[in-house]
Formats: structure tokens, C-alpha cells, sequence
């Protein structure tokens, strides 16, 4: 088969005015088009820009007046207009490396962002004086390929240097997503990267508002608000500039989403829109993240200057989001850890003071020492003093079923534990045949055997002591005998010497420590000096979801640990459990309901 000879051809339109109509259709939202103009603005470095609503020769006007350095400043006022009416798609801008880009806050760089007045209105001007020359305007016109250059007479008071776009002959559709809050809120989120990093001051005013109704408005970047994840600002991107990142965990927030811009220019509400990019999957999209994620790096389409170019620069992000997933997802257990041990506080809180003055009402309960450091004030110190006997401390209650005949006695708690040098009360609890408490009419003996130990004061509730010298882990036994006129009972405990609590230890309302106990029936229980709760029991599960429930919930756990502590019965455990079992069925019901 012959050769044939390869020949270089160069791509040219038919009809370049046809591209240019292309362009500026593939512009479909006004308030973009306006976010393009100020952001002209702000490339050329204005420090307070005006974008007003007004009407001008009898119709709807739109305008953009800033006191930026203006249109291409080393030129005089015709070249320069000229030069960007001649010289579509092309703009100094793209010469400026990615780091000028970003140190200057400069978005544009294909020279098509004054075509987009073509959403706006059909006619446009461009207004512009610089260092105190005359004042020249380019007329432009709605698919219209001629432009008009003139000069125009300086107004009395016009700054030196000033740029100002007025678009007329608005478009009825585009004009009422042009109102003045609607604007200026569009405009705060659009541009908020460049607003921030320039400081420029921007407003909107809308004379064409109806009645008493808000005329002006300052144009404020929101801040993102819930709470910062702890990562580094700028993520590195081979071959590219980095990545700035700023998220948020906004817990409860309506639609928390994660933007993403192209050097201040935002391309995308929310990441997950990025399609080719495969992001829509958690922790970008699902996890009540917010904030920014900026590259300069992107190639963003020209006409909409919405999303992204699905090309190396993409890819290149795409890779770096991967490395970047890990440190996010440590952030976010980090936040749901100190959630988890901020409600915990809380609730413990919340428990010590829904039982504030149980030990006064109930002086027979042995509350478990505590640390009030973790949860608040607790409820005694070590040294607290108190009546030694049960009697001059209860409440005077009247009791409806008076007790029996001493039928058994029993000491709480068993085994007594006390620290050397200190002192911790024992309880004698007389029963009748019934179970019932017997509160008066009987006397006690008490005895102590071992060495180490000893015993302050008389009836149901002496003090035991463990001697200064007494070693940790040291035990004695101790023993009451009650009488009840010819009746007798008997009962012993140990005593134990303890390692002493810190300092700032007392005796209250102790903090829950969840346990994951998956396939185990018990709900809660003392373990020593822990109170465990089975954070994977059916009812813990159920209600943990809503505190108020959870509250209620473990108030009535730690009701039932506490009573059985104190009253070692048969069938008292059993007949405890069954009430906390009744009353979480009651909570979820009624929560269901």
C-alpha cells in the first residue's frame, strides 16, 4: 500500500462570533453572570464595590462601580477598551502563575466573564477612568457582534479612578433573582473565599424594592459555623498547588455540605455534585461535615464556571482526597469521643442532682466514693460528720404497718472497707419475719476480731477504723448481736484495709462506666468501686437515643444498685430488678408513643 504524507491542519470556526453566542449562552444564571463582574472587581484589587438595582431611562438598570486599579491600567482608555472588546478569550490573568493567582486573589483567566450580562440584559456598558483621564465607555449588545467606543464627559466629583458595568434593558426572568437580599446573600456565598482574602467591602443596594422595605445590604461572608477538625490548612498536590481545607462538623445542621472552589471562585455547593470524581460517599457527603475545600489547580468550564474539568488537575485532587479520608475520619471519632465524655459529664451532673439529699433522706445507704473532680460537687468528704444513729437522722415518718419480731439481722456493706487513718461507718439492719426494718425497740452489741481495727460509738451504725499502721489488704471480722426483749440475732462482716481515695474523693452519686457486655442480661451493677452500666442491654439501646430517657433510665439502675446494696435480703436483688425491667418497658412505650 502506497504512503500517504501526514498533513498538520489548524482548527478554525467558521464563524467565531458563532462561538463567542456559544459562550455567553452557556451562562444561565444571573446571579452568576453578577458574582463574574464583581469578581472582575476584586482582581483588580477594589477595596469597596457597589452593585445596585435601580431604574435608569425608564427601565430596570443593574450596575457594578468599584475603585479598583481599572481596566487594564497600563493602557490608555480606548486601547484598553478596545483591546477587551477584540480579544475575547483571552486574558492577562492566565500568565500569572498559580501561586500570583492565589496570593492576588485573582479567579478569571479566559476573558469571557463580561459576556455573561447576556443572562442579565441586553445592553451593557463599561465605564471606565483611571489616574484622573477622561472617562471612555464600550457599548455592548445582546447577540450583537458590533460594539460601540465613545468618551463621555466627566461628571462633577467623580473619582480619579473608578470602573463601572451598567447593564439595561434587564431580563424579566432574570431580574427577580436579582433582588437585593437575594443577591447579596448569593453573592456572600459565591465569593466568599476572595471577600475574606481581599477585605474588600461590598454592598447592594436595590432602590427598585417596594415600600418600606430593606434598601441596602452589606455583602458578609458567612463562617461556618460547629466544630473545627483539627487539620492542616494546606494539603500538598503533586505537580500542583496545594489544597486549602477548612471542615466542620455541624452537628443538627439542616444541610451541612462540603463546597469546593477554585481559587476563591466556588464551583460546587456540595462535593458530592463532583461526580467524575467519585466523592459522594462518607465522610465528604453523610457526616454532617461543613466548610471549604479550595484548589487552585482546576479547570473549570469557561462559560458557567460551574464544576470541574475532569482532567489531571482532577485526578490529582481525587488522589490527594484519598490521603486526605484517614486524618478525616480520626478527626471525626476525636469529636464523637469528647461528645460522648462531654454527655457523660453531663449526666452524671444531671444524676447528682436529681438525688441531692439522698444521703440525709436515706442515712442507711452506703453511697460508693466518688471523685468530684469528673462530675461535679459530690455529695460528702471523708470526714463528714454524722449521727451514729440511723434514728437521729431519719425523717420522722409515720409508719402505717408497724415492724414484727425480730427475725433476722444482717451488716451493711459487706465487706466494710476502710482506708489506714481512716474510718467508715458500718449498718445493722434488724428485720422481721416479713423483711421489714425494725427501727426501734432493739439494742445492739458490737465486737471486733483481728488486729489493726477498731470501733467508734454504739447502735445500728458505729464507725469502723483502720489504723495509721494498718497495711492495705489487712482483714478482721466484725460481728453484731441485737436483742429484742427475749429475741436474738446475729450476723458478721469483714473489714478490709484499703488503698485511701485521692484527695479531692468523697462519698456521692457515682459516675456510670458503659460496658459492652453484648449477650449478657444484667443492666448494671457495683463492681468494687465502679458502677457498671451494659451499654449493649435492649433497653440501654432503646432509649440512650434521647437523654432525657437515658436520665430517667439510669436513675432507676442506679436506684436499684443502691437498694441492693443496702439491703441484703432474699429475694431483694430479684424483686430491684424487676422494677428497673418495669420501668424501662415503661420508658420505651411511651416513648414509642
Amino acid at each position: 500500500m502506497p504512503k500517504t504524507s501526514a498533513r498538520t491542519l489548524v482548527l478554525r470556526p467558521a464563524d467565531p462570533f458563532d462561538l463567542i453566542r456559544w459562550l455567553a449562552r452557556s451562562q444561565s444564571d444571573p446571579r452568576k453572570a453578577v458574582a463574574e463582574l464583581v469578581q472582575n472587581s476584586i482582581d483588580a484589587d477594589a477595596r469597596h464595590i457597589v452593585v445596585s438595582r435601580r431604574r435608569l431611562r425608564g427601565g430596570p438598570a443593574l450596575t457594578v462601580r468599584d475603585d479598583g486599579e481599572g481596566v487594564l491600567p497600563g493602557l490608555g482608555r480606548e486601547e484598553a477598551l478596545r483591546y477587551i472588546a477584540t480579544n475575547i478569550g483571552s486574558s492577562r490573568k492566565r500568565s500569572l502563575s498559580p501561586e500570583e493567582r492565589r496570593r492576588l486573589v485573582v479567579t478569571g483567566q479566559y476573558g469571557v466573564g463580561l459576556l455573561g450580562f447576556w443572562s442579565i440584559g441586553r445592553r451593557m456598558e463599561i465605564r471606565s477612568r483611571v489616574a484622573g483621564s477622561s472617562v471612555h465607555v464600550l457599548r455592548l449588545v445582546e447577540d450583537e457582534p458590533r460594539v460601540a467606543l465613545d468618551e463621555l464627559s466627566v461628571e462633577i466629583g467623580s473619582p480619579d479612578t473608578f470602573t463601572e458595568i451598567v447593564v439595561t434593558e434587564l431580563h424579566e426572568t432574570g431580574s427577580r433573582a436579582l433582588s437585593g437580599r437575594r443577591l447579596a446573600e448569593y453573592l456572600a456565598a459565591e465569593l466568599r473565599g476572595p471577600i475574606l482574602a481581599s477585605g474588600v467591602e461590598m454592598e447592594v443596594h436595590d432602590a427598585m424594592a417596594k415600600g418600606t422595605a430593606q434598601k441596602r445590604f452589606s455583602v458578609v461572608p458567612r463562617r461556618f459555623t460547629g466544630e473545627p477538625l483539627r487539620l492542616a490548612a494546606d494539603l500538598p498536590v503533586a505537580g500542583f498547588p496545594s489544597i486549602h481545607v477548612e471542615l466542620y462538623l455541624a452537628r443538627g445542621a439542616e444541610r451541612p455540605a462540603i463546597q469546593v472552589s477554585c481559587a476563591g471562585t466556588l464551583v460546587a455547593d456540595d462535593i458530592g455534585e463532583l461526580h467524575a470524581l467519585d466523592l459522594d460517599t462518607p465522610p465528604w457527603v453523610g457526616c454532617e461535615l461543613s466548610g471549604l475545600i479550595d484548589f487552585p489547580g482546576f479547570t473549570v468550564p469557561p462559560g458557567s464556571r460551574r464544576g470541574v474539568v475532569p482532567d489531571r488537575s482532577a485526578e490529582a485532587f481525587a488522589r490527594a482526597m484519598i490521603d486526605l479520608r484517614p486524618l478525616v475520619e480520626n478527626e471525626l471519632r476525636r469529636l464523637e469521643r469528647e461528645r460522648r465524655a462531654a454527655a457523660d459529664r453531663h449526666v452524671v451532673e444531671e444524676l447528682r442532682r436529681a438525688l441531692r439529699g439522698l444521703r440525709g433522706r436515706l442515712p442507711q445507704y452506703d453511697l460508693p466514693p466518688v471523685l468530684g473532680s469528673r462530675g461535679g460537687v459530690v455529695s460528702d468528704g471523708p470526714g463528714a460528720p454524722e449521727p451514729l444513729d440511723p434514728e437521729e437522722a431519719a425523717p420522722a415518718e409515720l409508719e402505717l404497718f408497724p415492724a414484727g419480731d425480730l427475725a433476722t439481722v444482717s451488716i451493711a456493706p459487706d465487706p466494710v472497707e476502710v482506708a489506714p487513718g481512716h474510718e467508715h461507718r458500718a449498718r445493722a439492719e434488724a428485720r422481721d419475719g416479713d423483711g421489714r426494718l425494725i427501727r426501734r425497740g432493739v439494742t445492739y452489741r458490737w465486737s471486733m476480731e483481728g488486729a489493726g481495727f477498731s470501733l467508734r460509738g454504739e447502735g445500728a451504725r458505729p464507725a469502723v477504723t483502720a489504723e495509721a499502721a494498718t497495711r492495705p489488704g489487712a482483714t478482721a471480722r466484725l460481728r453484731v448481736e441485737v436483742e429484742q426483749g427475749a429475741r436474738t440475732a446475729a450476723a458478721e462482716a469483714t473489714v478490709e484495709a484499703v488503698e485511701p481515695l485521692p484527695d479531692e474523693a468523697g462519698f456521692g452519686i457515682p459516675e456510670p462506666h458503659l460496658v459492652d457486655a453484648a449477650g449478657e442480661t444484667w443492666r448494671s451493677r457495683f463492681d468494687g468501686r465502679r458502677w457498671e452500666v451494659n451499654q449493649m442491654h435492649e433497653d440501654y439501646l432503646a432509649l440512650k437515643g434521647e437523654a432525657r430517657a437515658r436520665l430517667r433510665y439510669l436513675l432507676a439502675l442506679l436506684a436499684k444498685d443502691l437498694s441492693q446494696h443496702a439491703h441484703r435480703v432474699p429475694g431483694a436483688v430479684e424483686a430491684s430488678e424487676d422494677v428497673a425491667a418495669i420501668l424501662a418497658l415503661v420508658e420505651r412505650n411511651l416513648r414509642g408513643a
